[in-house]
């Protein structure tokens, strides 16, 4: 295959995973926080201050059950993001 015919498949493709990405930050979010409320002590201060300064980093921090989650957003995000910078570069865009 060409680099063109990547680039055209490649935008559309990593749009979608990059908001495959997004809704799957969100169902972790909702699904995993619910873990803090076990928490009796001043630790939940720092944890929630934790979460207000990074909310998604925090979580995949403080939740266990979470982190194996992440590495999914990590690699839809992720790859989503380059497929669209590759496609960039390759496609010949005016500017």
């Amino acid at each position: 295959m060409s680099k063109e015919i990547l680039g055209i498949l490649f935008i559309p493709f990593g749009i979608i995973s990059m908001c495959a990405a997004a809704v799957w930050q969100m169902y972790v979010m909702l699904t995993e926080t619910h873990t803090l409320n076990q928490y009796k002590n001043r630790a939940l201060v720092w944890r929630v201050t934790a979460l207000f300064l990074s909310f998604s980093l925090a979580v995949y921090w403080l939740c266990p059950n979470a982190r194996k989650k992440g590495i999914v957003f990590f690699l839809l995000g992720g790859g989503g993001a380059l497929m669209y910078l590759l496609a960039r570069l390759w496609l010949p865009f005016k500017h």
